[in-house]
């Protein structure tokens, strides 16, 4: 049995709630770049566009600039306002640990996924974005890799097209699809829109590319997959990306089929797995992250 299958399922054996209502997206974006607002105000003053001039350059510059959405009913960091703040915490946590992790292996690119749909791969996209690019000089691109539910597209205001699907089709440059934001560091591509499936789009050389073209202009890549199971499209994102982060959603995916995920992910590039919405105490969140050398599979 592989280790991600044992850490997960002893992480799920002591974990004993979990929670299911909603906060507002302002809330998660306050608490998130409150501290930072002065850098993006400046960064705004001296770029009109809001495009960082570090890495605008010519490729960059001509980026539309999007408004990340200002009232939302869609959960994004955690379900409870009680445990907003050590759900920042959390994050910031996750984020210091792969910041390391990229200091010492060189990663660029990382895929987020998950067994199954629902366990909460897309807030933590989302968020582990917002957290990296609250940083100074850490410019962040994050990506849709979900061209069947385009969920984080969604979570993130409806990203307008064209987006990954027109990339990948050859319908659009890299320069049209890619959104500055107004949080300063922090970069979108949407998932688009492409009469082609997926599995077909992936298969060829432009995703690649892409990411290659990414890593030129950006220190963190970070790409939302679809599930592991069934599909086929996870092995195509990650194959070009440098690592995979597994989340896991307590008493959520089957052990059969976390078991089955396992074994689809190439072991060389599992750098951790984030056990998500783990209640111990109505006055502490888990966030637990189990983290792994990147070159030999092991803690």
């Amino acid at each position: 049995m592989s280790k991600f299958f044992n850490e997960t399922q002893r992480a799920q054996d002591w974990s004993t709630k979990q929670t299911n209502k909603k906060f507002d997206l302002p809330q998660v974006l306050e608490a998130i770049r409150g501290p930072l607002a002065g850098l993006v105000d400046e960064a705004e003053h001296a770029n009109g566009n809001g495009v960082s001039p570090a890495i605008g350059g010519a490729a960059l510059s001509l980026c539309p600039k999007i408004r990340l959405p200002q009232q939302s009913d869609t959960p994004v960091l955690f379900p409870r306002n009680d445990f907003m703040e050590a759900a920042v915490e959390s994050y910031r946590a996750l984020r210091t640990r792969i910041l390391r992790l990229q200091a010492q292996k060189g990663l660029r690119s990382i895929v987020i996924s998950s067994a199954v749909p629902g366990e909460g791969k897309t807030s933590t996209t989302a968020n582990l974005a917002l957290c990296c690019a609250q940083l100074n000089d850490m410019p962040v691109m994050v990506i849709d890799g979900d061209l069947r539910t385009r969920g984080l597209t969604t979570l993130l205001g409806k990203v307008p097209s064209p987006g990954l699907g027109e990339i990948l089709s050859g319908q659009a440059s890299f320069e049209e699809a890619v959104r500055a934001t107004d949080m300063g560091n922090l970069y979108v591509l949407g998932a688009g829109s492409s009469n082609t499936p997926p599995p077909a789009l992936y298969s060829g050389d432009r995703w690649k590319e892409l990411i290659g073209k990414s890593a030129e202009h950006f220190k963190l890549i970070i790409v939302d997959s679809p599930p592991i199971v069934p599909l086929a499209d996870f092995e195509q994102i990650s194959a070009a990306c440098d690592a995979v982060l597994a989340v896991v959603r307590t008493h959520h995916a089957r052990k059969d089929i976390l078991k089955k995920a396992s074994g689809t992910i190439d072991p060389s590039k599992l750098i951790g797995v984030v056990l998500n919405a783990s209640i111990t105490d109505r006055k502490e969140f888990r966030y637990n992250y189990y983290g792994y050398d990147a070159k030999t599979g092991k803690p």
